[in-house]
């Protein structure tokens, strides 16, 4: 198996489990506080308020990280297309 794609499952993994871990671990958190002060259900809906805010921010992050791969991808396509369009430019002369 090529290591290239070991890495890419790799990252996906840690970013799956960075999602969940977000998610679940405020909840719980916000579960034991309702318990051991009575706060019954404000704990909960903190944490999952909580949780929602770190996925967002979750996926900005990967958007932002995204949107910065595509564009310095596609910005070095676009050089190599003007540089091969102005060399056959230049041959036709």
């Amino acid at each position: 198996m090529n290591t290239r794609n070991l890495v890419k499952y790799g990252e996906y993994i840690a970013l799956g489990s960075q999602i969940a871990a977000s998610m679940i671990v405020p909840v719980v958190i916000g579960i034991y506080a309702d318990s051991r002060w009575d706060l019954s259900p404000w704990g909960v809906i903190i944490g999952a308020l909580l949780g929602f805010g770190s996925l967002i921010s979750i996926v900005l992050r990967l958007a932002a990280k995204t949107g910065r791969t595509e564009y310095q991808k596609n910005h070095s396509i676009s050089k190599e297309n003007k540089s091969e369009s102005k060399q056959e430019g230049d041959s036709q002369i």
